[in-house]
Order: structure tokens, then sequence, then C-alpha cells
């Protein structure tokens, strides 16, 4: 590839990766293609057609990695759909089991275990550690779209989102089921999975994998996984009805051939149920231990080393925190900016009110003496926006496109968009600066 395409991003990743002279620098040009390292771009990245997800607070080794799937299946793949990889200050804390290899080597376990849900940092439904099918493969034909997916993703200044759904493979046990989570930078995740059942009430139970049982400590509000000094936080925020536990997992093929001495290895589980409407599970995963929160009607609110957050209890439903009314499934103010996830509705005590037709993800800011406020959002599906403003409006502009002011109201306090579906900008000019 590195001759036929010469791209510089794979020029520099063929020579950072490679460990000696091959065979192939002997048959191809590869030394004089040219090579651009990726430090300059953002390290907040989302992989649609593959269903990655990557939030990164940098790219240093001992910077926070996270990275989830939830995308088509593909061949030779795992039952992985939802499950992430969690590293930070160089220490890999979240993974999926490791140690097994091909079947036909004689690893019994590789198919029960290896492959499955149960093996990766994932969701199982009652119990079942084939909780997983395997799902359709992404634009194979019409109708064939039984797979998990990115339904939302919005990177902030201060904040990322991402919703994966991945309810469409757990055999029809539950209606709908999403790992949404908030980035909240440079090194927490607040994971929001949301799950609503069909008829019968289900068991879900989320999974952590970590390579030794003595790195878990289980508790009811705060587990920890503790590696060479540094402690992974885990607080178990939402709903209080919780079963915590560190489970001894099985030792695989590989592990059994290599490692002496053996040591017990393990995942923390986090187990709850449903009860006939939307559930939330809210976990909050960070190496800042200094976090406070609290319940109120239909949200929890708090702060992780200062950044706030809040997060609905009742998905869909509108509540009110401080000067903010909301659907949003979770916000995260910080001074003049807002970042907002899942709404249809917002409403802000100075005079900013956002009403959406279809759910929306947005991060809200003054940006300057000229602009009331500068939308960056993203929608999956066409949408009418109504957006209120606190003072008249000079002018609307939408991805740097002025609009017509038919669409402002009398008073030039409101506008009416029909927004298209994916990322973009507004801008609103106030009439008075």
């Amino acid at each position: 590839l590195l001759p036929k395409y010469k791209d510089p991003l794979l020029g520099w990743f063929y020579h950072y990766m490679k460990n000696g002279e091959t065979l192939m620098d002997a048959i191809y040009d590869t030394e004089n293609v040219p090579r651009e390292d990726p430090f300059s771009q953002n390290p907040v990245r989302v992989f649609r057609d593959i269903g990655t997800t990557v939030f990164r607070s940098g790219w240093q080794a001992d910077d926070f990695i996270f990275v989830m799937r939830t995308g088509p299946f593909r061949n030779h793949q795992f039952m992985d759909q939802g499950s992430f990889w969690l590293s930070d200050r160089n220490t890999v804390f979240i993974d999926r089991r490791h140690g097994s290899t091909e079947p036909y080597v004689g690893a019994v376990l590789y198919e029960p275990w290896y492959i499955q849900p149960v093996s990766h940092s994932t969701i199982l439904i009652d119990g079942n550690h084939q909780s997983q099918r395997t799902g359709d493969i992404r634009n194979f034909a019409p109708g064939f779209d039984d797979y998990a997916f990115i339904s939302h993703f919005l990177d902030g200044d201060h904040a990322s989102f991402v919703s994966g759904d991945i309810g469409r493979v757990y055999w029809g046990k539950v209606k709908e089921m999403q790992r949404n989570i908030i980035y909240l930078k440079p090194r927490t995740l607040l994971m929001l999975d949301t799950v609503v059942p069909v008829e019968k009430d289900v068991d879900v139970t989320l999974l952590y994998q970590t390579l030794h049982l003595k790195d878990i400590t289980a508790g009811t509000d705060v587990s920890t996984i503790n590696k060479d000094g540094k402690v992974l936080q885990i607080n178990h925020m939402y709903p209080k009805n919780l079963t915590v536990n560190a489970v001894e997992t099985p030792h695989y093929f590989y592990t059994l051939l290599r490692e002496r001495p053996l040591e017990r290895e393990g995942m923390l589980t986090v187990t709850t149920r449903t009860s006939g409407i939307p559930l939330v599970i809210a976990n909050l995963l960070s190496t800042d231990s200094d976090v406070t929160y609290e319940q109120g009607d239909g949200f929890v609110w708090g702060t992780v080393n200062k950044a706030a957050f809040c997060f609905s209890t009742r998905p869909g439903k509108i509540y009110q925190q401080g000067d903010i009314t909301t659907d949003a499934l979770a916000l995260c103010p910080a001074g003049n900016n807002t970042f907002v996830a899942l709404c249809t509705t917002f409403n802000n005590v100075n005079g900013l009110t956002v009403d959406s037709s279809k759910q929306i993800t947005f991060e809200v800011s003054q940006v300057s003496t000229e602009a009331v406020s500068a939308f960056k959002y993203y929608i999956a599906e066409v949408s009418t926006v109504q957006i209120g403003a606190p003072e008249p409006l000079e002018s609307v502009s939408v991805n740097g496109k002025k609009i017509d002011s038919s669409a402002l109201s009398g008073n030039r306090k409101n506008v009416s968009l029909t927004l298209p579906a994916g990322e973009g900008e507004i801008q609103l000019i106030s009439r008075h600066r």
C-alpha cells in the first residue's frame, strides 16, 4: 500500500511500528514514501463504518485513552459489541480476557468463553455468557441492518459524547440498549447504559475485565482497580439496588502454557434489574478521586475534580437542575459553555431555549462579544429545531451560510430551522452588538 498510495500517515505508521528490515523493504520502495505523524490531529475521533470511538487526552503513553466498539459485524469477529478498553497514566485498567488462541489447537474454552460477551467489558442479559449474536454486515443488502451502530457523536471543548446502540444483537431480550459515554476531559468517563425491556424484565450485568483478581476491590458505592500503585475508581452512582462482585475467571490455553506461577484472574461485575420502564445504569470511571454527587427529582448531579455533570434517571422526562430545565440524558455546564447530550428541550434561565423534533446533542457557548450563542450540534435525523435567544438577533447562520430573515419571529428572539442529519454549527448574532 505504501508505494501505491504514498499516504504520509501510513508511511509514518509503517516505520513507527516495524522492527528491523523485512522482505517487503527489499521488494518495495518503502523508504522514500513521505511520512507525517498524527500528533497535530485531534486525539478524539469516531470511526463510524467500523463502530469505533476513541477518546484520548493526548498522544503520550501516559495520557488517558478510551476505545469502545459499537459497530457492524465483520468476518472473523468476537461477540464484543459495547466492549471497551481503558488506559491511563501508562496503565491498562480495563481490557478483554487474554491468553487464548485459535480453536484448532485445543483451546476448549475458545468458543463458549473467549469469543463471547463474557470475556469482554460489555453487558450480559440474564447472566447469559452468550447474550449477543452476530449482527448483519454493514451495507450488505437493503433490510439487513440488525447490527450495532453509533447514533450520536460530538466532540466539544470540555466534554465529548458518544451513544452506541447495541440492542439489536441481544436476541430480542431487550427493546433498546445504548452505551452512552460522556468524556469529561481530560481523564474521566461518565458511562450511562440505558436499557428498555420488552414484555419481561431482565437482569442486566455490566462487565469490567482486568488482569488479576487481586487488583479488584468491589464495593456497593465505589469499586477500584489497583495496578502498580495506580487506581481506577468506579463510582456506582445509579441505581442503588446493585449487586457488585469480583468474579474469578478461567485461565486460557496460552496462559497455562506460558505463565508461571499462575495468578487468579478476574472481572468486576455490576448487576441490577429492569422494572418495566427504561433503566439507567450510571458509573463514573476516573483516576481522579475527588468525586461528589447527589440525587435530585429524576436526575443526579455532581462534580469530579471540579468539573460539573448532571444526568437523567428517567430518560425522556423533563427535570430541573439549577438554572436549567431539560429532558437531556446528560449535561455538563462549564462557565459560558454547556454541553448537552440527547435532548429535545432545553431552557436556560438566562433566556436561551432549544426545542427539537428529534433528539439533538449540542454544545453552546458565547464565543465573542458579537455572538450571543454559538452551537456545535449533532442530529441523527433531519429535524426541526427552534432556538430562543435572550435578546433580538441581527442574523443567524448555519454551517457558515446566513439564513433568510423570514425564519425569525416578529421580535427576532426566536428562529425556526430545519437542520440536516449530521454535525453542524449555528451562530446567533445579537442585533444590539
